[in-house]
């Protein structure tokens, strides 16, 4: 079976790219260690497409058993153009491989669009929605413009995969004819080989993620302005450069600390040493920042307004609480970081059940079935 990914795959993990062509913002953390596994599927042939504007020309490599076709693009003005640009190369290397399934990688950018334009059978999955998040949040112009295209390719794709039920819910409101499935997106190999081992002299929290208002930043920090957390912290991964996340930092109370955007192991080391993970976030699909905690162990503490729904059970190992109340925020994290030995049961109730759901092998095992499946019903006889 010939697949071609779309996908903006993080090529610094492979070693002829290297750190040069680390990403600036946020990566979809869970597709190196996807191309891993398909690695061992000797049935399957992988070809990657991926757009980077730090090259000259096109290049091609191969890694884990797999192709991956590196094509040029430009750093700015794409989105005006529709990616006309961009959808052009990536059709001519599509014909030139020639696949059975083209599978689009998140609507963020061209890829998943150019999928369900690509002519071939395809399979479009979803990374967040950004229709839905509009709505919640006051997000860039390109966001906006992007969320206007995702609803085109919500009712072109022949059929979506989301990583939560809740996502699946919300693609369906927009698209009720939508084929839509649920594949759950493994975490990185280090937040499960990590041992969970705070310090119980030291409660701390953790947040992590891109200091934006929808991901609830806010009510965190004011949370820990609370007398009740002044002998706990509040730890922040994420980097933000807007001039209200400048605010935020600069009121924040000195509880409060703020380590910048982290490597994966350095964000793995952290949760292994945090009583719990805290994310009040006004709308997320399903963040992996809650999976991975959950297969360290920690109990998280956030909202209803997403698919991290599926992994914090109120009461038994976090708790939900509404955007925006940080009465209930600061009452949730405080009956957690005031008491070791209930957030250790906590934080182990589950974890062996989300370990084995949130292996990668899982993710792979899923979407190779997919393939197979929307295969077949492309060979059924008319």
């Amino acid at each position: 079976m010939r697949v071609a990914i779309l996908a903006d795959f993080p090529l610094h993990v492979i070693p002829e790219f290297g750190e040069r062509f680390l990403p600036k913002s946020h990566f979809a953390t869970w597709l190196p260690q996807l191309a891993e596994a398909f690695g061992a599927y000797p049935d399957l042939e992988v070809h990657w497409i991926v757009l980077s504007d730090l090259l000259s020309a096109p290049c091609q490599v191969r890694w884990n058993n797999q192709t991956f076709h590196v094509l040029t693009t430009v750093p700015k003005g794409r989105a005006a153009t529709f990616y006309a640009r961009d959808r052009r190369a990536i059709r001519a290397c599509l014909e030139k491989i020639q696949p059975e399934i083209v599978h689009g990688w998140g609507t963020e950018d061209v890829y998943a669009l150019a999928a369900a334009i690509s002519g071939f059978p395809n399979v479009v999955s979803m990374q967040g929605v950004l229709s839905h998040y509009v709505l919640k949040n006051r997000m860039p112009l390109r966001a906006c413009f992007q969320a206007l295209l995702e609803l085109f390719v919500l009712h072109k794709a022949e059929r979506i995969t989301t990583e939560s039920a809740w996502g699946r819910e919300v693609v369906l409101r927009r698209n009720p004819r939508a084929r839509v499935e649920l594949v759950e997106y493994g975490v990185q190999n280090p937040f499960l080989e990590m041992q969970w081992n705070p310090d119980p002299r030291k409660p701390v929290a953790l947040f992590i993620g891109t200091v934006v208002p929808r991901k609830g930043i806010q009510d965190a920090v004011a949370a820990f302005r609370d007398p009740a957390l002044a002998g706990a912290e509040l730890w922040v991964v994420g980097d933000g450069a807007s001039r209200w996340a400048e605010e935020l930092r600069a009121s924040a109370p000195p509880n409060v600390q703020w380590l910048g955007r982290l490597s994966a192991l350095d964000t793995a080391q952290l949760l292994c040493r945090a009583w719990c993970l805290v994310l009040p976030t006004r709308a997320d699909t399903s963040p992996n920042v809650v999976k991975e905690a959950r297969v360290i162990g920690l109990p998280v503490v956030s909202t209803r307004c997403g698919g991290q729904v599926a992994y914090i059970e109120h009461g038994k190992n976090g708790f939900l609480v509404e955007p925006g109340d940080i009465n209930a925020l600061t009452k949730a994290l405080t009956a957690l970081l005031s008491d070791f030995e209930k957030m250790t049961v906590m934080g182990r109730r589950h974890q062996q059940e989300h370990r084995q759901l949130l292996h990668p092998h899982r993710t792979a095992e899923a979407f190779f079935d997919l393939y197979q499946k929307r295969l077949s019903q492309s060979e059924k006889p008319q």
